[in-house]
């Protein structure tokens, strides 16, 4: 008996760019998760769950539109770990599949405009006891202050000044004005 599990994508056509969750020349990564429509009361939950869980540090959440947003964790974690905290974590599948479907074998999220949509702001900062308990990117949290403005608690610093950006095509699956919709249904 044969299981054939079938997955419809669009196709990539808005070029964009973003940042790598590795940490360049090494095995090593950070937390990077992607939500789609999500209530920031939910996603908080998660995170903080995700904090106590795996003893994490602060998360960065940014905003890629009313309903959707990007959190970043700058541990510096191996491969396998990294992997289980995602694999946990309820954000995007497509996403958390990313490793295996990106060329440089890494998570992306997009720090640039795409299409017609800005780019991601800095909304909040979720706060850990856990924060520098673990070494932390260097390099991520400078990018994640000076370009977004975010709040971001270095503590243990892993003395790194570069991180890996990415080209891509990526296209929209959600719009806006639909989960609007779902929401007054």
């Amino acid at each position: 008996m044969f299981l054939l599990h079938l997955q419809s994508m669009d196709i990539p056509r808005a070029p964009t760019r973003g940042i790598s969750a590795r940490i360049p020349h090494t095995t090593l990564y950070i937390i990077q998760l992607d939500y789609d429509n999500i209530k920031d009361e939910s996603l908080i939950d998660r995170l903080a769950y995700l904090q106590e869980y795996y003893k994490l540090g602060d998360f960065i959440v940014l905003e890629t539109n009313p309903y959707a947003r990007h959190a970043y964790c700058i541990d510096i974690l191996h491969l396998r770990k990294a992997l289980k905290v995602i694999y946990n974590s309820n954000c995007d599948q497509v996403f958390q599949r990313g490793i295996r479907i990106n060329e440089m074998r890494t998570w992306i999220l997009r720090t640039h405009k795409k299409g017609n949509r800005p780019p991601p702001k800095y909304l909040y900062t979720i706060e850990s006891p856990f924060n520098g308990q673990r070494i932390q990117s260097q390099a991520h949290a400078l990018f994640l202050q000076n370009y977004f403005g975010a709040k971001v608690r270095l503590v243990n610093p892993d003395g790194n000044t570069k991180v890996e950006m990415q080209d891509y095509k990526t296209s929209s699956r959600t719009d806006v004005k639909d989960v609007e919709k779902k929401e007054t249904s």
